[in-house]
């Protein structure tokens, strides 16, 4: 079909900036989604301002923010809807309301600031910079570079994977991490989920703190971003060079941004600070994709295999007869 506001871009010029605008804020509020902060799309700056004033009229804001009154009037109906906002008489002229934030509101602002915000604004300097030139070239190219690598994308590329010792206190947000990525269905299913021929929980609280006892040298890795834990990986040394690497895993939500490479590198900078120079790893044999995508970051088949735990049910329940783990390794 035809794109009519892109063949017409000094006669629609109004709409092409309303679609890019649109399109940004979208982007940005899936970057609030995954952070948990419940702010709909574009009404950060709205909050923002709040913040900044103490409570307006709605015609004072439409005003501050260079918008009309009756767009600003749904804007504030929507964060209320939310219990972001809320509207009362003034003091003054009881004919006005004021329009202020919430305790929910003054909470979900300070979280976005702090968790949100960064990576936004590092991924819009990121995808505007260089821009040169006619005003609507410049569009025109911010559109094929948005097309190209959305803005949520790059705000996760803006992020540094940086690994740390799980807390006592992190154990369930691993065990529910780990679960959704190996046994996720639906929506919440990983590219990488052994679902269709292991059923049932990957973990439990029980049997995680039961391995971290067991087995002392080993330590359970996370990586936190926009206020969670996002990824995980075990790595345990079994000799002065060799560490064995299991459960890593990516919160699937956010899968896609190249996180799970820059995950597994991030482990292997971990045993290379401790002298190793070689890791291992053992890999369901029917896990096709899995096994290819670590081959394809220079992991191989060392040619030995390892029995699957059937007997185990506390791994889950396997629905085919001939699993086994190959085991993967790769010098550092």
């Amino acid at each position: 079909m035809t794109d009519i506001v892109a063949d017409r871009p000094h006669l629609f010029l109004g709409s092409r900036l309303r679609r890019l605008g649109e399109r940004l804020q979208a982007e940005a509020a899936q970057v609030s989604d995954w952070a948990g902060v419940e702010v709909p799309a574009g009404m950060h700056a709205v909050m923002a301002t709040l913040e900044q004033t103490g409570p307006q009229p709605v015609s004072a804001l439409a005003r501050s923010l260079g918008v009309s009154q009756p767009a600003m009037t749904k804007s504030i109906g929507r964060l209320i809807e939310a219990g972001l906002v809320s509207a009362a008489r003034g003091t003054g002229d009881r004919r006005q309301s004021l329009v202020g934030l919430t305790a929910k509101g003054e909470a979900a602002l300070a979280r976005g600031r702090q968790v949100v915000w960064p990576l936004v604004e590092a991924a819009a300097q990121e995808v505007t910079a260089g821009l040169t030139g006619p005003l609507l070239e410049q569009i025109a190219e911010l559109d094929r570079r948005l097309a190209a690598v959305p803005l949520s994308k790059r705000s996760l590329d803006a992020a540094r994977v940086e690994l740390r010792p799980a807390t006592e206190q992190e154990l369930p947000a691993v065990v529910a991490l780990l679960n959704r990525a190996y046994r996720g269905t639906g929506t919440a299913a990983s590219w990488c989920s052994e679902t269709g021929f292991i059923e049932g929980d990957r973990t439990s609280e029980a049997l995680l703190r039961q391995e971290l006892r067991d087995r002392p040298a080993g330590t359970l890795l996370v990586w936190e971003l926009l206020g969670a834990i996002q990824g995980t990986v075990w790595l345990e040394p079994e000799d002065e060079r060799t560490w064995y690497l299991g459960s890593l895993a990516v919160n699937p939500q956010i899968q896609g941004a190249q996180l799970g490479r820059r995950l597994l590198s991030a482990a292997e900078d971990w045993v290379r600070g401790r002298g190793g120079n070689r890791v291992r790893m053992t890999v369901v044999n029917v896990r096709d994709t899995l096994l290819a995508w670590y081959e394809r970051r220079g992991y191989r088949p060392t040619g030995a295999t390892e029995p699957f735990p059937y007997a185990d049910a506390r791994f889950g329940r396997p629905t085919r007869p001939d699993l086994c783990f190959l085991v993967l390794a790769r010098q550092i």
